[in-house]
């Protein structure tokens, strides 16, 4: 699950109000080096781990999982709930290792990765915006939105040390089946918190796992699984095919 990506189905039409919080300002700055910190590193690599409870203040734990993520340059490797998404030159190869399913689409233009976000458009989406030092280390922000938004509220913890998400939880407005085994189970309003662990400019990277031939091999214009994945049913969603089959 790229969990940071869902925050772009945030669609409401709310502006933040403007001139009533001091926090804006300083969230504005702190925003920009994040984005800038993940920009300017060329290569990294960062555990991600997140929680799904079933209310927004304590409630059960549904479900936690672990993840990885690693850049390189341009390309970019995560692997999450069991399926690896691969962005290298002009193509993301998408593996589902439960499925066993590989897919192959173009790239977007702008490739987002588990932290990196449009901030900018959260402030303008959010109603309300606060901020709290914990420490000197760490600053907790949390921006509130109104009910026709995807979340109700986004907390944001950043490390002071070097601007590194250290952890981002959503607060989901509307209710969701949790229960996915259970038809008559309650939908409950989750809270979904993602934390970012050993964020680690140094490590060593296998470039293989950027490289789409890991994956996949053309074979008489015709895409296959490669390797490992070889038995894996290819779907190739490529522009350039899908108007040729057209």
């Amino acid at each position: 699950m790229r969990a940071l990506l869902i925050i772009c189905l945030i669609g409401s039409n709310l502006l933040l109000k403007a001139g009533i919080n001091p926090a804006l300002e300083k969230a504005k700055a702190d925003f920009k080096k994040v984005n800038q910190l993940y920009a300017a590193t060329s290569s990294f690599s960062l555990d991600i781990q997140y929680a799904v409870f079933d209310n927004h203040v304590g409630g059960n734990l549904v479900e936690e999982k672990s993840g990885k993520y690693y850049k390189n340059k341009e390309l970019s490797y995560t692997k999450m709930l069991n399926i690896e998404t691969i962005v290298s030159a002009g193509k993301t190869v998408v593996v589902n290792n439960d499925d066993h399913v590989l897919v192959i689409t173009d790239n977007r233009k702008v490739e987002l990765s588990p932290i990196q976000t449009n901030m900018d458009t959260l402030l303008k989406l959010c109603t309300e915006i606060k901020m709290k030092d914990v420490g000197t280390t760490l600053r907790h922000y949390s921006l509130f939105f109104g009910s026709s938004s995807e979340f109700s509220q986004i907390d944001i913890d950043i490390n002071l040390a070097n601007y590194s998400i250290k952890k981002l939880v959503l607060f989901y407005n509307e209710t969701l089946p949790l229960n996915q085994n259970d038809f008559y189970a309650d939908e409950k309003r989750p809270r979904l918190e993602i934390s970012y662990k050993a964020f680690n400019t140094t490590v060593a990277i296998d470039p293989s796992i950027f490289s789409e031939s890991t994956y996949v091999t053309l074979v008489d214009n015709k895409y296959k699984g490669k390797g490992k994945y070889i038995s894996y049913k290819v779907i190739n969603q490529l522009q350039a095919a899908r108007f040729k089959k057209k």
